[in-house]
């Protein structure tokens, strides 16, 4: 009987312990605030909040007081040590973090000269974005100093200098250089209609150098990207094309160009779509070289961010974000407001002709010198280094590291420099294709003319 009675005490012990393990356990804070980092420019922050997990968030606005805010549901911020961060930035003045109650920590943003913003979240590791813009109206040009670029091999023939019989057919484009030329000496001020044709003409001339192309080599650092069997990394051979296809940019079609890195280093996928926000940039190109497990697979394809539920897109964009298929399927789902915000901004479709440009002319150009080039067409998925950008974006993968031939072809300057100039020509072309391209045109021919005086 004692022991009968010891029995049912011990069991009611156990289900009382197993209840409230359970009932605290689901309100005992689980996530942490790891770090706060913000980009910020003249007219665009971009707010990252590193999370040790991720439980859900809520939304709020409070724009009377110009203020943004979110909940981080089942959080603490009692091991957070920096509780408000001061950014002293034209549209964000500072960023507040309190624990909100026991399991909820808000995060507040206090704004001045905003005209929209969004909130996301994403995977591996989790994070939380924050997207705000200035207003249209009064934001200025970011001026910003670029880092020294590495110095492209002398080996390769001038890209610049290369034969492309299509480029005399087509509109090329004019962008601001970075020293203001100076102006001829004047025998006197043009008078009446001829000098105010003249003021015009200088004012269009300015419009026109607005155009700022930033180009994205991928990975870099300790992030190698794919890698083949001979060891050739990814990280190395994106950054050859990419210096190659800076400098065709600017010499050839005189544009403005950035890059997100030009050394080998690591620059975070939220840092890199920040870069070309902060520039306010017109275009926005990340490179990239594929891989499977599959040794056979070769060719090229070029991308867009919108939905896909293609596996193999899917597999891609996977790869490059550094997450699985299922958490592609989750923030998919997570992120659909942003990209049903893309089609309304016609952003969207912006960037799938900007896509079909670069890989019609990556198969025609490649594939005049190359045997077996094999066109996988433009494909769209979920990359994260294209959610947000504030401009028509693409992302090229422009051969498989992975295939024996493709491998061979990436470690020579010849195919990297092949590569690059497709991919400038097919920039060139869709630049050429929007409504303002014959004031460009007759823009690039004055800047010639001048320069060859």
């Amino acid at each position: 009987m004692r022991r009968r009675l010891l029995l049912i005490v011990f069991l009611l012990f156990a289900a009382a312990a197993y209840y409230y393990g359970i009932s605290g356990a689901s309100t005992t804070p689980v996530t942490q605030i790891k770090d706060i980092r913000y980009f910020a420019s003249k007219d665009y922050v971009r707010v990252v909040i590193d999370l040790s997990s991720f439980s859900g968030i809520k939304k709020g606005e409070l724009k009377d007081s110009k203020k943004i805010f979110f909940d981080l549901d089942h959080a603490s911020a009692l091991s957070f040590s920096k509780k408000t961060i001061d950014v002293d930035n034209s549209i964000v003045s500072r960023i507040r973090v309190g624990q909100f109650d026991k399991d909820i920590v808000r995060v507040v943003i206090d704004l001045d000269n905003y005209e929209d913003y969004r909130i996301f979240a994403l995977a591996n590791p989790d994070r939380v974005v924050v997207d705000i813009y200035g207003a249209k109206e009064t934001a200025p040009k970011v001026e910003t100093t670029e880092k020294v670029e590495k110095k492209i091999p002398e080996k390769p023939t001038d890209p610049a200098q290369s034969k492309e019989p299509e480029a005399v057919k087509e509109p090329q484009m004019a962008v601001k250089e970075e020293a203001k030329p100076k102006e001829e000496a004047k025998p006197s001020e043009p008078a009446g209609d001829t000098r105010n044709a003249a003021i015009l003409q200088k004012q269009s001339d300015v419009l026109i150098a607005k155009k700022i192309i930033v180009i994205d080599p991928g990975h870099g650092g300790h992030d190698p990207g794919a890698m083949s069997k001979n060891g050739l990394k990814e990280k190395d051979v994106v950054l050859d094309i990419a210096l190659y296809i800076a400098k065709i940019l600017r010499e050839k079609y005189l544009f403005e160009v950035f890059m997100t890195r030009s050394t080998d280093e690591f620059i975070s996928l939220e840092e890199r779509t920040a870069i070309a926000n902060g520039k306010r940039a017109d275009l926005f190109v990340s490179i990239h070289a594929n891989a499977n497990n599959s040794p056979a697979l070769r060719g090229i394809e070029t991308y867009f961010l919108n939905f896909s539920n293609s596996d193999e897109a899917m597999r891609v964009a996977a790869r490059e974000n550094a997450i699985s298929i299922k958490q592609m399927q989750e923030v998919q789902s997570d992120l659909s407001l942003i990209l049903a915000s893309l089609a309304r901004e016609s952003k969207r479709d912006e960037s799938l002709r900007l896509a079909h440009f670069i890989q019609k002319s990556l198969i025609s150009k490649v594939g005049r010198n190359y045997r077996g080039v094999t066109d996988h067409g433009v494909k769209q998925a979920l990359f994260y280094v294209l959610v947000g950008a504030a401009m028509p974006s693409a992302l090229v993968e422009v051969s498989y590291i992975t295939n024996h031939t493709e491998e061979r072809l990436l470690t020579t300057d010849q195919y990297k420099e092949h590569l690059a100039e497709a991919i400038a020509a097919g920039i060139n072309k869709y630049v050429s294709s929007l409504p303002d391209s014959a004031q460009y045109a007759k823009a690039l021919a004055r800047k010639k003319s001048s320069v060859s005086r």
